[in-house]
Order: structure tokens, then C-alpha cells, then sequence
């Protein structure tokens, strides 16, 4: 998207075009059947929203600095409506929040109620996409048949009763679910988990909301088009000096874009969380209940990596096996996979519950989506840049981290070759400040592989490398050596 920035159109970066901003009471204006509005625009220091693959609808605040007590007046109770228009000027793909071309938010909290003069007080209204609000009101309670992407479907429009466009990617295997009364979200999190990617090799599917609508796809769906097809990133985001015209006397709004503020490396790596995960092995204990037996299938992450695609590719697009975030080391002749102990996982079922539907996927299923998703917290990366609506969480953006070498080293890295790299949106948080005229964005950046892959070993350096001469001490006998030196007259300030 950021190759369909129009210069002429957007002059600065953080630009931003911002409608009206009126708020809906469910109270009717006096003679007539139309809602009460008001106007808060002028009124409005903050907006912020926020799209996140684990959230399931869009949500946001406004900071309202109101001097006509619009609190009391309106009033506000935690059923109005927000209506508003944010787009990058130039952008078609924006939030549109209104009731006549989209669809509006809706105000569940308030917070921060405070004064900041006598007549003026400041607060935080909190909204959240319909769905969410609906989700809270009903439960699924009918039994569905189909395939889970078909019944996701269903339930989207029926319980949910969404109007809002939604991409659902298919899936495999004609299943039935009998549930017991719950809410659709929580419904759709519980079929997702036995979702099976109807071209992805993958398990486990993501329903959430960006500013294009509902989506239901698969973490292989966001990092590839198709077999053998990479999803193209959307964004090149680096550390540079800003308003650098190079030699043209112009700037280029297309690079200043791309330019970060800041940015922090929150996590890289963290083993012993992956170890108790289960990201680089486990073990499944299959119990099914008609037949009365159980099956044990072992998890292998350096087996599994090559089979799945992740935010780095082969260089042609396609899968790769030689950059995961475990390299393969001699660990006392054995890899950090070869301990599926490690983590256990106990599935029960019943062949042919429903006849002739499939049951759902049972085996290594579980722990393929468990580890997929987990590995991706090892490597996040906080970026602040400029704000842009043609940006969404489950797009893929390549991030350049600085690689800080001494000056004058030998063959010095303008990037780290690990970090930098393909990348995954997890979240954006939109931010409008009024005061400053500014648009910028917070985006959490998640991968699961590196850009150059980690050297392999053969060499087992870890045995024999710690001190072998063990010591078992008993408490009892040192205690009781301490009160013998104690009693002995030469040692009597022993306990003094």
C-alpha cells in the first residue's frame, strides 16, 4: 500500500484526514423521531484505535476535554453511538465509522472524568465494533454441520448479526458441532483451534476485525499467497535521519513514511519459555474413548519447520528449513527437539461421534498450533512510526535493524542479520493528536524465523564444560559440626 502514496496528495507524513465526530444518544430529540447528536470534534485532544489478530473486533478511545457538559446533557450511559471518518489523505482504505457508508462504534466506558477548570472537565470514552457488544448478549445454542470456515460463517451472520464485510479462508473436513451455550466468540475460538487450512499444511485459524472488515485465515494465509508464493511485504521500515532530500531539494514523503521513530527489541529469544511450551517438542497422548486406547505422537519442531511457511522464505518465495529460531546444535548428542517430555499434551475423543462427519484433527494438530503461535512470541518488535490507514494487522512488513558495530571494525553490518528481516503486524494502535495535527502508529511486529540463518554445530560443546566433582551435604550433620565447634572451648564465640 505504501507504493500507492499519492505525493501530490499526502505533503507531510502523519497526515491524516479526520471527518466529523458526532456521538449518538439512544434518547430521541425532542418533536422528532431522529437520535440526539453532538458534535465533540472541536472538543476532541485524542483518538486512538487499536486492530490486534488476537482481538476480535476493533475498538478505540477519545479524549474529550467538554466544557457544555455534553456528560449530562446528551447524556452519557454507556449506550451512544461514535460516528467518524480516518483515512491517510490519497488512501481509499481507511476506518469508516459512520452510519451512512460504514458502520459506527459504539461508547461502552467512560474514564478519567476529571476538572481542569471549574466550568471544563476532561474523560476518555471508550468504543468498541458492534460485534462486540452483541457477542455479550447472546449465545450459541444450535448445532451447525460443514465445514468450519462455512460455520464461522454462519454464526458471523446470524448470532453476531454482522453487516460488515468478512474474507474467510476455506477449510478442509465436514464436521458437527453440538454447542452448549456459548457466547460466538467463544464459539469461534474453539472451532478455530481444529480449523484445518484448506491449502496450508497448517492448524488453527485467526477471526478478527482490521479496518477492511472481519477476516478468518490462517497464520500461513497471512505469510503466503499460495504454494510456493510468499506474501509481498507491504512496508520497508528502517532507523534513518529524517528529511533527507537527496540532492533533489525535495522530500521524498514515500521514505519519510517508511522511516521509523523508535523502536525497541522486546523479545529475541527466550528458551526456557519455549522448552515448557512445547515450541521446539512435545509429546500428544491420544485417548480415545469408544475403543479404549490411547496413542502417544511426538512433536519435532526441526522435523515440522520445513513443512509450514513463516515470515522468512527461501529467497524464492517458498518454504525454507535452515532459518528457524532453534539452530541445530550438539546438546549432549542431541538436539533442543529430542525432549518431547518436555511438554504433554492429553487429547480424549470418540471415533464417529456424528457418524459420517469427521471428527476433528487429534495427533500432533494441537501441538503444531501451539507451537506455531508461541514461536512467534520469541522475536516482537515495537516500532513507532508514522501514521497510515493503508496498514493492517496480518500484513507483512520487512523491518532493517541497526547492527551496532564499533567504529572502523573489520567488515562491519549496516543491519542485524538476524533481527532485521520479513515480519508479521500483530497489532496497531492509531494515534490522532489534534494538537499537534499528527498521525502516528504503534505496530508490534512478530516473526518465527531469521533472515540469515543461525550456524550449525556438530561439535557437542556442552559436555564435560561444568564443574563434575558433585557434593551432597546433609543439613543435620553440618548443623550438628557447627555445634560441636561451638561447645569446644577454644571456639566459644560460636554462638555468642
Amino acid at each position: 500500500m505504501y507504493d500507492q502514496i499519492n505525493a501530490d496528495t499526502l505533503t507531510k507524513a502523519g497526515q491524516f484526514a479526520l471527518s466529523d465526530i458526532q456521538l449518538i444518544s439512544y434518547v430521541s430529540s425532542a418533536g422528532a423521531n431522529e437520535p440526539k447528536k453532538v458534535s465533540v470534534r472541536s472538543s476532541t485532544i485524542e483518538i486512538n484505535i487499536y486492530e490486534d489478530i488476537f482481538s476480535k473486533g476493533l475498538s478505540g478511545n477519545i479524549v474529550v476535554v467538554d466544557g457544555q457538559n455534553i456528560a449530562n446533557h446528551l447524556p452519557l450511559t454507556g449506550f451512544e453511538r461514535i460516528e467518524f471518518k480516518l483515512n491517510t489523505p490519497g488512501i481509499g482504505k481507511g476506518f469508516d465509522f459512520t452510519a451512512i457508508t460504514g458502520h459506527p462504534m459504539y461508547i461502552y466506558k467512560i474514564t478519567g472524568r476529571s476538572e481542569l477548570t471549574p466550568r471544563t472537565q476532561i474523560y476518555v470514552l471508550h468504543f468498541a465494533s458492534k460485534e462486540v457488544i452483541t457477542n455479550e448478549q447472546r449465545k450459541v445454542t444450535r448445532s451447525f454441520t460443514g465445514t468450519i470456515d462455512q460455520i464461522v460463517l454462519d454464526v458471523f451472520r446470524n448470532e453476531l448479526e454482522s453487516k460488515k464485510t468478512i474474507i474467510v479462508e476455506e477449510t478442509k473436513g465436514a464436521r458437527k458441532y453440538a454447542p452448549t451455550g456459548n457466547r460466538p466468540y467463544e464459539f469461534i475460538d474453539s472451532v478455530s483451534k481444529e480449523a484445518e487450512s484448506g491449502r496450508f499444511k497448517n492448524s488453527g485459524m485467526f477471526f478478527y476485525e482490521d479496518s477492511t472488515g472481519f477476516r478468518f485465515r490462517s497464520l500461513e494465509n497471512m505469510l503466503a499467497i499460495t504454494d510456493g508464493a510468499a506474501r509481498p511485504v507491504v512496508a520497508r521500515f528502517e532507523k534513518k535521519p529524517r528529511s533527507v532530500k537527496g540532492g533533489t531539494g525535495m522530500t521524498n514523503v514515500v521514505q519519510e513514511m517508511q522511516t521509523v521513530d523508535g523502536f525497541l527489541i522486546q523479545n529475541q529469544f527466550d528458551t526456557i519459555k519455549n522448552l515448557r511450551n512445547g515450541v521446539y517438542a512435545s509429546r500428544t497422548i491420544a485417548h480415545d474413548l469408544f475403543n479404549k486406547t490411547y496413542t502417544k505422537i511426538d512433536y519435532d519442531y526441526n522435523t515440522e519447520f520445513g513443512n509450514i511457511y513463516h515470515t522468512e522464505h527461501d529467497g524464492d518465495g517458498g518454504k525454507t528449513d535452515n532459518k528457524s529460531i532453534a539452530p541445530l546444535i550438539n546438546y549432549n548428542g542431541k538436539q533442543f527437539s529430542d525432549f518431547p517430555n518436555g511438554t504433554l499434551y492429553l487429547q480424549s475423543s470418540t471415533t464417529n461421534i456424528h457418524n459420517d462427519y469427521e471428527d476433528a484433527p487429534k495427533g500432533t494438530n494441537m501441538a503444531k498450533r501451539l507451537s506455531q503461535r508461541l514461536a512467534f512470541a520469541a522475536m516482537q518488535v515495537s516500532v513507532d512510526a508514522r501514521g497510515f490507514t493503508g496498514l493492517s494487522c496480518g500484513d507483512v512488513v520487512a523491518l532493517e535493524i541497526p547492527s551496532y558495530e564499533p567504529v572502523g571494525a573489520d567488515n562491519p553490518l549496516d543491519n542485524d542479520p538476524y533481527m532485521s528481516g520479513r515480519y508479521l503486524v500483530k497489532s496497531i494502535r492509531h494515534k490522532i493528536d489534534t494538537a499537534k495535527d499528527m498521525h502516528s502508529m504503534a505496530i508490534s511486529c512478530i516473526k518465527d524465523a531469521v533472515r540469515v540463518p543461525y550456524p550449525e554445530e556438530s561439535v557437542d560443546t556442552f559436555t564435560g564444560r561444568e564443574n563434575a566433582d558433585a557434593t551432597n551435604i546433609l543439613q543435620y550433620e553440618l548443623d550438628d559440626t557447627l555445634i560441636t565447634e561451638a561447645t569446644d572451648e577454644s571456639n566459644n564465640g560460636i554462638l555468642s
